[in-house]
């Protein structure tokens, strides 16, 4: 690659963009120590004008763009193509594209452009590290690590426009490497660059990478794969939403004693000296997790999106039990862990257990495999031999229908259970709708003390059923608990109904929330130790396109840059990235936070409570509120002013926030619990 052709680049990078430099000094400084980024700052402003002396020519852009036109146009509506290759421009992975090896001569161009950029190490004009070029509807991210590039190229048809978006999947994928393979990668190519990471990865690591980019991207197009990859087919996800918030999504509505009793059930069972952490899950959904006492040993929410999306991913958990090496990045990233998980109840409502050892020993599975069936147990959910031995048989004789029958038939009846009550008063509609008319016209209240908290859907709750037919329910009396019960009805489509009244209290078409709950014992004054979690409707009508929906999931972004910055500029989020970068690790473990700062920086909450708005085109008016323990992003009607609309979602966050036990894991517990 010619060094003139590199230089022609250099009029699209955005690090040299011409747009209005915004300073956010005080606001950073709540942040990061004031400073941090002083000298990388100054050496910004002074690269600016070197850029605006190369040539405009884009020879070497325009070559990536027919590239990859050519090569590898990215199927519709599937997101931006994502490459991993290694410091000597060998490609290791590739999103869309096919053979790794057909991109070869575009990797070696992307390592030259770096190459070329690191080249000028003066202290005047040194360029640092190349963040991002766009040039026309093409944007391509970096993400530079010790020994491995990561980049993302979206054409604004099948991508995002947003630099901050790009850079949190890069950050991500790269974790998602960590997860399998540790940081010891960086050391290898260190000693042999030329080597070839594939070998190594094989498809599973393949498949997870391609798992965890999709949950960027997800669409109700996507139901279909997603029902035959997820181990419960009745859970669906967020998808962008759990990113964009930093938080794990719950099963939802559980009674709160219920989901304690559960967590106490797993302290009881599961503790022992080697056991770390304790979760149920079903698919990519949080039903409950016990972990450390100690904040700092505790999982970070990207930590727990990784394990949760790589267990609910997993289709031969229906009738295996796993037993694997996981590496958790920000817990520790030079070492592995080791992962033992189950499904409990493969039938009716995928509910897995996992447990978390640092004990890699045949004696530590068989006491993970003794806990996982005494918790079964002790649930009250059929053996998992008799059930495993049932669904074999039937799939042999190819009668399916008889396993799918009892689950249509809960649904059955609870759908006309519903729908032929005509008093409204004992639907779920008019029960939150109830609760909700009792808060209106009140300001958003302070957090109430957990004791305090009423249940607003207690009925719902302990509603029982439409007594079954006689044969149904003499079949399932004898295995059906109290827990699994819950489950069960938390797992039915009238959650459809519990979104649809959350939004018509803020006349929104949709929202995200966030909710930062501390774990049990852990200091209010500091934000370690909490368990964030997020909640809120798939997006839909009116957006029924992916790339109508990657726009709101881009002003969400903004409008959350501007909530913890003051701007949501490219410049602003780059200086707060490398406050991150300089001040990563706080322990002595290996830690991936210096690679990975937009993940810390969504993570963080907002250190004051603030108010913004963004409206587009007359069409959508986007909300962004937050305060203490929460954050809320939602989308109105233009016609709604923002003064109005401000009051509407403040509205919510009332009522969400008196639901808070119902929708989340409210009481998150340690071993010492």
């Amino acid at each position: 690659l010619s060094q003139s052709a590199c230089h022609n680049v250099h009029n699209a990078s955005t690090t040299l963009r011409e747009d209005r430099y915004v300073s956010q000094h005080q606001t950073l400084s709540l942040i990061m120590p004031a400073g941090a980024s002083k000298s990388k700052k100054s050496k910004r402003q002074a690269a600016r004008g070197r850029g605006r002396e190369l040539s405009s020519n884009s020879k070497a852009l325009s070559k990536i763009s027919d590239y990859t036109a050519e090569t590898t146009t990215p199927p519709k509506d599937r997101g931006p193509n994502v490459i991993i290759l290694s410091s000597a421009g060998k490609p290791i992975f590739v999103r869309h594209g096919g053979d790794e090896d057909n991109w070869s001569s575009a990797c070696g161009l992307l390592q030259g452009l770096r190459a070329n950029v690191l080249s000028f190490d003066d202290v005047d004009s040194s360029l640092g590290e190349i963040q991002s070029i766009r040039a026309g509807n093409t944007l391509i991210v970096f993400l530079n690590t010790k020994a491995l590039m990561l980049v993302a190229i979206s054409d604004g048809e099948n991508g995002s426009q947003s630099e901050g978006w790009l850079r949190l999947q890069l950050e991500y994928t790269y974790a998602q490497v960590i997860f399998t393979l540790t940081d010891q990668i960086q050391s290898i190519f260190e000693q042999s660059p030329s080597y070839d990471l594939r070998t190594m990865m094989g498809p599973n690591v393949d498949a997870s990478l391609r798992n965890l980019l999709d949950q960027f991207d997800h669409h109700d197009s996507d139901e279909g794969k997603q029902c035959e990859t997820d181990i419960s087919a009745s859970s669906y996800s967020q998808g962008a939403a759990t990113f964009l918030t930093a938080g794990v999504e719950c099963v939802f509505p559980l009674n709160p004693e219920l989901r304690d009793s559960t967590s106490q059930l797993l302290i009881d069972t599961c503790r022992g000296d080697n056991t770390l952490f304790a979760l149920l899950v079903v698919g990519t959904r949080l039903v409950t997790i016990v972990q450390p006492s100690n904040p700092t040993s505790q999982l970070h929410t990207s930590d727990l999106h990784l394990i949760m999306t790589f267990v609910g991913r997993q289709p031969g958990l229906l009738t295996n039990e796993l037993w694997f090496p996981v590496c958790l990045p920000r817990f520790d990233s030079s070492g592995f862990l080791y992962a033992y998980t189950s499904c409990l109840d493969p039938v009716h409502t995928g509910l897995s257990i996992v447990l978390i050892s640092g004990n890699n020993s045949t004696e530590q599975f068989k006491v993970f495999h003794s806990a996982a069936d005494e918790v079964r147990s002790n649930l009250r959910l059929p053996p998992i031999g008799s059930v495993r031995s049932s669904m074999s048989s039937k799939s042999s004789t190819g009668d399916d229908k008889e396993t799918a029958t009892n689950w249509s038939d809960i649904q059955d009846d609870s759908d006309s259970d519903y729908d032929d009550d005509n008093d409204r008063r004992d639907s779920i509609l008019s029960r939150i709708s109830a609760s909700g008319k009792r808060t209106s016209g009140q300001g958003i209240a302070p957090r109430p003390l957990l004791g305090e908290r009423q249940l607003s859907m207690t009925n719902y709750l302990t509603h029982n059923p439409r007594p079954r037919p006689k044969a149904a329910e003499q079949k399932e009396t004898t295995q059906d608990g109290p827990f699994l019960t819950a489950l069960k009805i938390a797992l039915l489509p009238q959650q459809e109904d519990i979104m649809s009244q959350y939004l018509e209290l803020a006349s929104a078409v949709h929202f995200t929330f966030r909710c930062d709950i501390y774990v049990q014992g852990s200091s209010e004054t500091s934000t370690e130790g909490m368990l964030t979690q997020c909640f809120g409707p798939p997006l839909s009508f009116p957006f029924t396109d992916i790339q109508s929906q990657r726009k709101v999931w881009d002003v969400y972004q903004r409008l959350s840059l501007r909530l913890r910055l003051g701007s949501s500029s490219v410049e602003t989020c780059y200086d707060a990235l490398d406050m991150f970068q300089g001040h990563g690790s706080s322990n002595n473990l290996g830690d991936i936070t210096n690679d990975c700062p937009m993940q810390a920086l969504l993570e963080s909450p907002p250190n004051v409570h603030g108010v913004t708005y963004l409206q587009e085109d007359n069409e959508w008016l986007y909300v962004g509120l937050n305060g203490k323990f929460f954050e809320l992003y939602a989308t109105l009607p233009a016609t709604v002013k923002p003064r109005e609309g401000t009051a509407y979602c403040a509205r919510l966050v009332r009522k969400l926030m008196g639901d808070e036990r119902i929708l989340f894991l409210s009481n998150p517990l340690t071993w010492n619990s």
